[in-house]
């Protein structure tokens, strides 16, 4: 979706510069017409120019940016912690399926790194201290607030996050043992 704004507003921004070089261009038009200079055949393939060139640059321009807010940004909006900054990533895919999309975001902590993530686990808004996750969510487990209802808990590996905002789905485990983190979105 986010994408698609950016598309849209590329388009526009360069629809804008299009039109605005065009208006600059007409009286030099006019001038070349009345003087021979340029023909009526000329002056259609040159119109079109004005039409094909912002297109090409738009492409490009897109081509080029990557638009989406980067996985940990992401990460840590939706589950309410604070990543520690000694971490190295492990991967970063972005896998897009037109109007649905998965990110897989993998990361390695070390020790103590680890133990400063589980303490902002502890200190999250959507921590269940009450709950522990063995394979299957129940509605006891969830945390509601600001009407987003999610989940922090503690697991067999270590700790575990589930939250489900209309089509899209998050989930985060860390493993405590071998200090890695697994997050991932997806949208239906």
């Amino acid at each position: 979706m986010v994408d698609l704004f950016f598309i849209i507003i590329i388009i526009v921004a360069l629809g804008l510069l299009g039109g605005l070089l065009y208006l600059i261009y007409l009286p030099f038009k006019k001038h070349l017409q009345k003087s021979g200079k340029l023909t009526d055949k000329l002056s259609r393939r040159i119109n079109w120019v004005f039409i094909i060139i912002p297109c090409v640059i738009g492409i490009i321009l897109y081509s080029f940016k990557d638009y989406r807010t980067p996985s940990k940004d992401r990460l840590e909006k939706i589950s309410d912690i604070k990543l520690p900054t000694d971490f190295k990533v492990l991967k970063d895919e972005y896998q897009d399926m037109w109007q649905d999309y998965c990110i897989l975001y993998d990361i390695q902590l070390t020790n103590s790194s680890t133990t400063d993530l589980i303490q902002n686990i502890k200190q999250s808004k959507f921590y269940n201290s009450n709950s522990f996750h063995s394979g299957a969510w129940t509605e006891d487990d969830f945390i509601l607030t600001d009407s987003t209802k999610a989940v922090w808990a503690k697991s067999t590996s270590g700790f575990d996050f589930t939250r489900q905002d209309g089509l899209t789905s998050y989930s985060i485990q860390i493993d405590t043992v071998t200090n890695t983190l697994k997050y991932n979105e997806c949208a239906d």
